[in-house]
C-alpha cells in the first residue's frame, strides 16, 4: 500500500476576493470587520466564501505591513472584576470582537498589580486601543494621559473620568436611574426617604443625586448615609444604628444593591421585617437581587449592551474615526419585586 501524503493548502485574501466576486480590497476590509460601508448581503457572500475556503488571515504578516498588533487591552479592577454587570459588559466585549479579528488582553489592576503598571504592560505590547474600567474617578490621570498622548485610542465604561482629555464614555444613565427609584418610592406614597451612597465614586454619586433631587422636588424629605466601605463589617454597625433612630425613615435607595443587601442584614440582626417595616430599592439588578428575601426591587443595567456599543466606539477610533466625543448612556430599567410595599397610613383615632 503506498503511503498517501496531504498537502495542506491556505486559500488566499484574492482567490476569496474572486469567488465572492468583490476586490481584494473590499475582501479585505469586510474579514477585518470594517464592513459597515457595505451590503449585508455583500458582507454575508464574503464570509460565507472565507468559510468555505478555510481562509486564516496572516496576522503576523498583516500586522508587519499595518504595525498594528491586533489586539486590544481591558483593564479591570480586581475589586469589582466578580461583579455580574462586569460580566455582561465583557461578554458584550467579546460579542463584538469576535466579528474582528482583534485578540482582547485582560488585566486587572488591584494593590499587587497598580493601574499603572498594567497601563504600561498594554502600552509595552503595543496594544491597538484600550477599553478602561476604572473602579472610581481616582484612575491613576498622568498613567491615563500617558496613553492619550501617545494617541492609543481609548473608551471609559461605566465611570467618567474627569480632568483629563476627553475620551469617548459608554455607560448608564445614573441620574435618571435615581430619578427612576424615587419616582417609584414616591407613586408608592413614601415620603421618609433616604439613600445609602458612597463617596469615591463619580456614577454613584450621580445615581444618589438624581435620587435626592426628584425626592425633595416632589416635596419628600430624603436623608443621607455614607457608607465607609465595601464589606458588611466596616457598615454593619452604623446601618443598625441608623435603623434604630426615631422616625425611621420608610423607604431606602441603595446606590448598588450591595449596599441594599448589607441592609437586609442589619434589619435581620434588629428583628426588622422588608417590607413591612421599610421598603427597599437598590441598582444594578446583580444575581444576588433575585436571591434575596424578599427579593429586591432594583434598577437593571444593560451590561452586554454597554461592552458592545464600547468596543464598536473604539473600534471605530482605531480605524481612524475623528468623530466628535461620545458621551453614550443607556437607561436603566426598573425592575419591581418585592422589597417595596405602599407605606403604611396611620388610622386616624375615632372621636369618643
Amino acid at each position: 500500500m503506498k503511503n498517501q501524503t496531504y498537502e495542506k493548502t491556505t486559500a488566499t485574501l484574492v482567490e476569496v476576493a474572486n469567488k465572492a466576486g468583490v476586490s481584494r480590497q473590499t475582501a479585505s476590509r469586510i474579514l477585518g470587520g470594517n464592513a459597515d460601508k457595505h451590503k449585508a448581503a455583500t458582507v454575508d457572500k464574503v464570509h460565507q466564501v472565507a468559510n468555505e475556503l478555510g481562509y486564516r488571515p496572516n496576522l503576523l504578516a498583516k500586522s508587519i505591513v499595518s504595525g498594528r498588533t491586533y489586539s486590544i487591552g481591558i483593564l479591570i479592577p480586581s475589586a469589582i472584576s466578580h461583579d455580574v454587570f462586569f460580566a455582561q459588559v465583557i461578554s458584550g466585549i467579546q460579542q463584538k470582537l469576535a466579528e474582528t479579528d482583534l485578540i482582547p488582553i485582560f488585566l486587572h489592576s488591584s494593590e499587587r498589580h497598580p493601574e499603572h503598571q498594567q497601563i504600561h504592560r498594554l502600552v509595552d505590547r503595543r496594544v491597538d486601543g484600550i477599553l478602561l474600567i476604572p473602579h472610581a474617578t481616582n484612575v491613576s490621570l498622568d498613567y491615563f494621559n500617558e496613553i492619550v498622548n501617545r494617541n492609543i485610542p481609548v473608551v471609559c465604561i461605566n465611570e467618567k473620568l474627569h480632568n483629563v482629555k476627553p475620551v469617548d464614555f459608554v455607560g448608564t444613565d445614573e441620574f435618571k436611574g435615581g430619578q427612576a427609584a424615587a419616582e417609584f418610592l414616591l407613586q408608592n406614597g413614601h415620603t421618609r426617604l433616604c439613600s445609602l451612597r458612597v463617596d469615591q465614586s463619580f456614577n454613584l454619586g450621580m445615581r444618589h443625586d438624581g435620587f435626592e433631587k426628584t425626592a425633595t422636588a416632589a416635596g419628600a424629605s430624603c436623608q443621607s448615609v455614607s457608607l465607609p466601605g465595601w464589606s458588611l463589617e466596616e457598615n454593619m454597625d452604623l446601618l443598625c444604628d441608623f435603623l434604630q433612630k426615631p422616625k425611621r425613615p420608610t423607604a431606602f435607595f441603595a446606590v448598588t444593591d450591595l449596599y441594599a443587601a448589607m441592609l437586609y442584614k442589619a434589619a435581620e440582626k434588629l428583628g426588622l421585617k422588608i417590607p413591612q417595616d421599610f421598603s427597599v430599592i437598590g441598582f444594578a439588578d446583580n444575581t444576588l437581587a433575585q436571591y434575596l428575601s424578599p427579593s429586591l426591587t432594583t434598577l437593571r443595567q444593560q451590561g452586554k449592551d454597554i461592552g458592545i456599543l464600547a468596543t464598536t466606539a473604539l473600534l471605530k477610533r482605531i480605524n481612524g474615526s475623528k468623530a466628535r466625543i461620545q458621551n453614550l448612556t443607556l437607561p436603566a430599567e426598573l425592575i419591581q419585586r418585592d422589597s417595596v410595599a405602599p407605606v403604611k397610613k396611620k388610622r386616624r383615632k375615632q372621636p369618643s
